[in-house]
C-alpha cells in the first residue's frame, strides 16, 4: 500500500521535480556563501545588541532554509528511506538544528547547552554554539563543492594537489585569525604571525610567536583547534584523493605516482581506510578528552567544569595531532601541571599515536588482524609496521637513556624516580614531533640538546602527523649501511630485500633534508645576525628552531617569539616544506623525463 502511495506521489511530482530541485540548488548556494560570510562577519567583529540581533536572526533563517531544503528532496526523492540512509550525516544535522530551534523557540534557550549546564558544564552554551556553527560551516563548504566537476583535476601531481591545500587552509586560517575577535592584540594580529600561527597549527608544529593562553581569545583559540584537527593526519589530502577517486576511479598509469602519496593498501581501500582514519582519530582523541578531563584538578583555571572540558579537548586533539600547541599558561610546566605525571602519561600516549601512524596502528589493533594472527600464529604484522614499531621504540629508549643519565643532576633535580622515568620518557617522545615539553628546552645540557637534534631529523613514522625524515627512512638507510659493510649486493631488513629504487627515494629525502636544513639555517643566520652579535641568541639556538620547524616539532629553545619579521618567515618556509614534504616538492618542481627504458654505458669512480 505504501509502495502503491508512494508511486502515484512520485507521478505527481514528477513534472515539478527537475525545476523545484534546481531553484533550491541555486538558492543554496546563495544561502550558503552568505551564510559563511554572516558566520565570519560575526564571530570575528565586535558589534552592537541590535547588529548581533540581526545577524541571529539570519543565522536562523539559513538554518530554516537548510531544514526546508532537505525535507524538499526527501519528497521528491524516489526512495525517500534510502535517500535518509545515504544522507544520514545530513538528516542527523537537519534533526538536531529542528530540536534547537523548537528549543530555542519555545522555551527560550538551546537544548543541548541546557543538559550540559545541568551537570555542571557551566559557560557550555558559547562552547557548544561555536562548535556547532563551525562545525555546520564546513558541512556548508563540502555541499558547495561536493557536486562539481573534479575531472580536470585528475590531471594534476596528487602531491601539488595536497600542496594547494595546505596553502589553503594556511592563509585561511592566517585571515580568521587576523580578525579583531579572535586576538587580544589592539586591531588584532600581524598578517606575519597570524601566518606563522595558522602554518604552525596546520603543519602540526607547535612553534608559536605569541603566548596563546593569554593572547588568543576563546574564539581565537577554537579557530586553532579546527586548523589542527584539519592539518593533522594528512586529512586535506585524503579527502581530496577520496574525491576524485570515488567519482572518477585510478588508472593504472596514475597508480604510481599516487603511491608516492599515499600508501599502497590506502590507494585501493580508499573509502574504506578514509572513513576508519576519521573514526579511528575521532575515537582515540575522545577516549584522550575523557582520561585528560578526570586527571586535571578541577583547581585554579581548571575550577570550572566547562573550561576544565575544554582544556581537557584542546590538548587531546593537540596531542594526537603531535601539534604540541596548550592553551595553558607555561604549557605543561605551569604548576597545576607540572607534577601529574599521569596527566604526562595519557598525553604522552596520544602523540605516541599519533605519530606512530594510522595504517601501522590498523594493522597492529584492528580486530580482523588480530583474529586473523590468532587463527593463523605463522601470520605476522606487515613489514612497514615492523619499521615503524621496532624503529620508533629503539629510537624512544636511547632518547630517554640519553636524557636520564644527562639530566639526572640537571633539569630532572629532586624528582622521585617515576617522575624521572615518566619525563625522560615524554621528553624523548616529543622530539620525536610531539612539541610539548615537561622540563625548560634551553636548559637542557649540550650533549642531549644534541641528541634531540637526531631525534627531531628523524622524526615520526610515515602517514602520521608527524615530520622529519621518518623511521622508516632511516629504516632503509641503515639497512643500505649495514648491507654495504657486509658486502652484500641487496639491502635487506627483517629478512625481506629492498628494492633500490626505494633505497634510491631514501637517500634522496635524507639529502634534501639536510640541504634544506642548511639552507634554512643559513638564512636564519642572516636574518638574526644582529641577535647573533649582541649574544641574544647562539648559533645552537637558530639550528635547533630550524630542525624543530622542518622537521614539524615544536621545540624551542626560547627564542621564537624574539626572532626578526625575515626569521619567522624562514621558520613559515620550513614549517610548510616539512608538513608538504621535500620529495614531494622535489616531484613538483623536477622535470619528468619522456623515457625511463634507456641505460647510458657504465662509469666508476672512488667514493669515501
Amino acid at each position: 500500500m505504501f509502495r502503491k502511495l508512494r508511486e502515484k506521489i512520485n507521478l505527481y511530482l514528477y513534472d515539478s521535480r527537475a525545476i523545484v530541485l534546481s531553484i533550491f540548488s541555486s538558492i543554496h548556494v546563495l544561502v550558503s556563501i552568505t551564510m559563511i560570510g554572516v558566520l565570519i562577519y560575526y564571530y570575528g567583529f565586535p558589534h552592537t545588541e541590535a547588529s548581533k540581533s540581526h545577524l541571529i536572526n539570519f543565522i536562523e533563517y539559513s538554518f530554516a532554509f537548510y531544514i526546508l531544503r532537505y525535507i524538499v528532496k526527501i519528497v521528491y526523492d524516489y526512495n525517500p528511506i534510502d535517500f535518509i540512509k545515504k544522507t544520514w550525516f545530513e538528516a542527523s544535522l537537519v534533526i538536531l538544528l529542528l530540536v534547537e530551534g523548537i528549543s530555542l523557540n519555545g522555551f527560550g534557550q538551546l537544548l543541548i547547552p541546557t543538559i550540559f549546564e545541568s551537570f555542571g558544564f557551566e559557560g557550555f552554551a558559547d562552547v557548544s554554539n561555536i562548535f556547532i556553527q563551525l562545525f555546520f560551516m564546513l558541512y556548508v563548504v563540502n555541499e558547495i563543492f561536493k557536486n562539481r566537476n573534479f575531472r580536470p583535476w585528475l590531471k594534476v601531481h596528487p602531491g601539488l594537489l595536497f600542496t594547494i591545500s595546505i596553502l589553503m587552509i594556511m592563509f585561511m586560517g592566517a585571515g580568521m585569525l587576523m580578525l579583531p575577535e579572535m586576538s587580544k592584540i589592539p586591531g588584532g594580529m600581524s598578517f606575519t604571525d597570524a601566518l606563522f600561527m595558522s602554518t604552525s597549527s596546520t603543519s602540526v608544529t607547535g612553534l608559536s610567536t605569541i603566548d596563546i593562553s593569554s593572547m588568543l581569545t576563546f574564539k581565537g583559540q577554537i579557530v586553532v583547534l579546527f586548523i589542527i584537527k584539519i592539518g593533522g593526519l594528512n586529512t586535506i589530502a585524503f579527502a581530496a584523493l577520496y574525491i576524485l577517486i570515488a567519482k572518477f576511479g585510478v588508472g593504472l598509469k596514475q597508480h604510481e605516482v599516487i603511491e608516492d602519496f599515499v600508501n599502497k593498501d590506502s590507494l585501493l581501500n580508499t573509502n574504506s581506510m578514509f572513513g576508519k582514519i576519521v573514526l579511528w582519530s575521532t575515537v582515540i582523541e575522545i577516549i584522550g578528552t575523557f582520561l585528560i578531563f578526570i586527571l586535571l584538578e578541577p583547581i585554579g583555571m581548571f575550577a570550572d567544569t566547562g573550561d576544565r572540558l575544554f582544556h581537557s579537548v584542546f590538548h587531546a586533539v593537540s596531542g594526537f595531532n603531535n601539534a604540541g600547541l596548550t592553551i595553558i599558561p607555561g604549557g605543561l610546566m605551569n604548576p597545576l601541571t607540572a607534577d601529574n605525571f599521569l596527566l604526562h602519561g595519557v598525553i604522552m600516549l596520544l602523540f605516541f599515536l599519533g605519530g606512530f601512524g594510522m595504517i601501522y596502528l590498523f594493522d597492529l589493533f584492528e580486530i580482523k588482524r588480530l583474529r586473523e594472527r590468532m587463527k593463523m600464529p605463522w601470520k605476522t604484522i606487515n613489514f612497514g609496521t615492523k619499521i615503524s614499531l621496532y624503529f620508533t621504540l629503539g629510537l624512544i629508549v636511547a632518547g630517554a637513556f640519553v636524557f636520564l643519565i644527562f639530566e639526572y643532576n640537571n633539569t630532572l633535580g629532586e624528582t622521585n624516580f617515576f617522575g624521572s622515568f615518566v619525563t625522560a620518557l615524554f621528553e624523548s617522545l616529543t622530539t620525536r614531533n610531539a612539541g610539548f615539553n615537561t622540563v625548560a628546552t634551553e636548559a637542557l645540557s649540550l650533549p642531549v640538546t644534541i641528541f634531540f637534534l637526531f631525534l627531531m631529523f628523524v622524526g615520526a613514522s610515515s602517514g602520521s602527523a608527524g615530520g622529519g625524515i621518518r623511521t622508516s627512512t632511516f629504516a632503509v638507510i641503515c639497512a643500505s649501511v649495514v648491507s654495504t659493510i657486509k658486502g652484500k649486493p641487496n639491502t635487506e631488513l627483517f629478512k625481506r630485500s629492498i628494492n633500490n629504487d626505494v633505497v634510491l627515494k631514501a637517500y634522496s629525502i635524507f639529502v634534501f633534508f639536510v640541504l634544506g636544513n642548511i639552507v634554512g639555517t643559513f638564512a636564519l643566520a642572516i636574518t638574526e645576525q644582529d641577535a647573533l652579535a649582541a649574544g641574544k641568541f647562539t648559533f645552537l639556538d637558530i639550528v635547533f628552531e630550524h630542525v624543530s620547524a622542518a622537521s614539524t616539532v615544536g621545540l624551542s629553545r626560547g627564542i621564537t617569539a624574539d626572532l626578526s619579521i625575515g626569521g619567522k618567515y624562514v621558520l613559515i618556509v620550513a614549517m610548510f616544506i616539512g608538513r608538504v614534504g621535500t620529495l614531494t616538492l622535489a616531484y613538483l618542481f623536477g622535470k619528468e623525463v619522456l623515457s625511463k627504458k634507456y641505460k647510458y654505458p657504465s662509469g666508476h669512480t672512488m667514493v669515501g
